[in-house]
């Protein structure tokens, strides 16, 4: 599930939501929802803002979901 691969990065990266959220350029309340699951489809342009913050992909955090992605964001630009 991507949100379990959101999870892994971030504890890879050894990041606080807190970190995370200032790096995105997010509000850490809308980092904290993602995280949970209670944001369950996130815009893509929000993935691609956590992506980043990661120094990783969206493809990263989509692995093995089966999960399609539109051509927005800056992988695709």
């Amino acid at each position: 599930m991507w949100l379990d691969n959101l999870k892994r990065i971030k504890q890879e990266k050894n990041l606080s939501t807190a970190q995370l959220a200032d790096k995105a350029n997010l509000p850490e309340k809308t980092v904290i929802r993602i995280l949970k699951g209670t944001t369950a489809n996130p815009y893509m342009d929000t993935l691609d803002r956590l992506a980043s913050a990661m120094d990783c992909t969206v493809g990263d955090i989509l692995a093995d979901t089966g999960a399609v992605t539109s051509k927005i964001g800056r992988n695709h630009r």
